[in-house]
């Protein structure tokens, strides 16, 4: 918690972004506070990202009290953080009664901040995902009536419109409910149906048919990369997390072990009732942390998927410690052996310790504070058009100039192995143009383009005053080269011979 809070203290008011994804999420946001539709056709202006909206447009709404679309994102993010922290305890509670525990399980998630990369408290939907997941569990498991269904029902509706792969957690236990509680679960799934069928056909018929684009054909260009896949199951989560793993098989086999053993002491019908409560409570566990790994697996797999997507598997993970250790200490072991109450907690201990990491790792360097705080002048004291595809959310809050995100245009190019859209391969046509004719006034990379080389080379030159500044860099802004990488625009060139290296194939 101590790490957590004092990396998010130092950076969360910060102007800049940390993560290039933030600049294509702070440009969704500005688009909706102008009023313009978000999705339509991509433009060299805007391009809408694969994600369902409803993150952004929360963002857009705390946006327009308090005027700064990046920290509202971000404060969106870690306000939904600190309730997930404290949901997951909320259920660690409820089910062991243990309070220590309970603060134990919110702690492990906040543990795994490095393991995500970072992204708690990020201008990205992943936090406020996570938070709608834990609360939707929460409202099936204890819903006992068609009402209760109905607000399970109504959270899946509204997870989906947070991120697609909402409905990939919750099919385990959906069929179970299907299969089980049908008298009284069939009203979440009929609302699902309607509230999802009939809010996608309006939706994707007032944007003429560019919602479907965005949300469900541009993801299925995304390829699968067998070694993120497997990545997934032992960098990810068992390598790091091997003895949280070990607690929750404690909790899966012991639980069903000790739910199917015949007990001869229950004679009762409450005895029964109580047993029967338990073995449901054991099925909506396994079932929820099933849907929780398969929807984080599906989506790390993904060719572009980071490691942001193994955040709902930390959260269930999470939960599985609790329980796990709930269990446990609830033996006859601990109660007659207390040295048995020790190992157990030692063992948590090198968990947590085997997740500390330096902060420092999470926090821009002075250095880097500086320069962006010198690009940003550079580009709202300059009247002129900057090219800027990585933060292209800059070109329009500074100069007024807005601008597509690079990760639109790997969405639109097959950067992520999958076909090359048309709409995309026109865009970057008209972009090599633009180069070609020297529209920017400047140009900041910050990575190496896998399409504008050649042209910048022909029309553009590196600032050498700028280019040999030495700097110390983060781990957290590797990716930005900065100002190391600022073109301008030669005096001297042939236009014809740009124009000509603009071939007329894909590539």
């Amino acid at each position: 918690m101590i790490l957590f809070i004092f990396v998010t203290w130092n950076r969360i008011s910060l102007p800049f972004v940390f993560e290039w994804g933030e600049s294509a999420g702070v440009n969704q946001i500005s688009r909706i506070l102008t009023g313009a539709d978000l999705f339509a056709k991509p433009t060299l202006e805007f391009s809408a990202l694969v994600y369902t909206p409803l993150y952004y447009f929360v963002s857009a709404g705390l946006s327009a009290i308090i005027g700064n679309p990046l920290f509202s994102a971000r404060i969106i993010s870690l306000v939904s953080t600190a309730i997930s922290v404290v949901l997951i305890g909320f259920i660690v509670r409820n089910q062991t009664k243990n309070n220590l525990l309970a603060w134990i399980s919110g702690m492990f998630y906040l543990a795994c901040f490095a393991l995500s990369d970072g992204f708690y408290d990020l201008a990205r939907v992943d936090s406020l995902y996570i938070l709608v997941v834990l609360i939707a569990f929460i409202v099936a498991l204890r819903a006992q009536n068609k009402a209760g269904y109905l607000l399970f029902g109504l959270l899946v509706v509204i997870g989906f419109f947070v991120k697609q792969s909402f409905i990939i957690v919750f099919i385990p236990l959906h069929i179970y409910l299907l299969l089980k509680y049908w008298k009284n679960s069939w009203t979440a799934f009929v609302l699902e149906l309607i509230g999802l069928s009939v809010s996608l056909y309006l939706i994707n018929r007032y944007t003429n048919n560019w919602f479907f684009y965005y949300i469900f054909d541009l993801p299925q260009e995304h390829g699968y990369s067998l070694v993120s896949a497997i990545d997934f199951w032992i960098g990810d989560t068992i390598n790091p997390l091997g003895i949280v793993f070990i607690f929750f098989l404690v909790y899966i086999l012991a639980s069903k072990f000790e739910l199917m053993a015949k007990d001869p002491n229950l004679h009762t019908e409450k005895d029964t009732t109580v047993r029967k409560a338990s073995k449901d409570r054991w099925w909506f566990f396994l079932l929820f942390f099933a849907g929780a790994a398969g929807a984080a697996w599906v989506t790390r797999a993904s060719n572009g998927g980071g490691a942001n997507n193994c955040m709902l598997i930390y959260a269930a993970l999470a939960i599985s410690l609790g329980l796990g250790a709930g269990l446990v200490l609830k033996t006859k072991w601990v109660e007659d052996n207390q040295w048995f109450y020790a190992l157990i907690m030692i063992a948590i201990s090198i968990q947590f310790i085997g997740l500390i990491y330096n902060p420092l790792n999470f926090l821009p360097t002075d250095d880097e504070k500086r320069l962006n705080e010198r690009i940003s002048e550079r580009i709202k004291h300059n009247d002129i058009q900057v090219l800027i595809p990585y933060r292209s959310h800059l070109a329009d809050q500074l100069s007024g100039n807005p601008q597509i995100h690079i990760v639109n245009l790997f969405e639109l190019t097959g950067y992520f192995k999958g076909d090359i859209q048309p709409d995309g391969y026109a865009l970057i046509r008209r972009i090599r143009t633009e180069i070609c004719q020297q529209s920017y006034g400047l140009i900041i990379l910050d990575q190496p383009l896998p399409w504008f080389e050649e042209q910048i080379n022909h029309a553009y030159l590196p600032e050498k005053k700028i280019s040999g500044v030495e700097y110390h860099q983060s781990n957290l802004l590797k990716w930005q080269q900065g100002i190391s990488r600022t073109y301008l625009p030669r005096e001297n060139f042939h236009i014809e011979q740009c124009l000509r290296s603009i071939s007329g194939e894909q590539d």
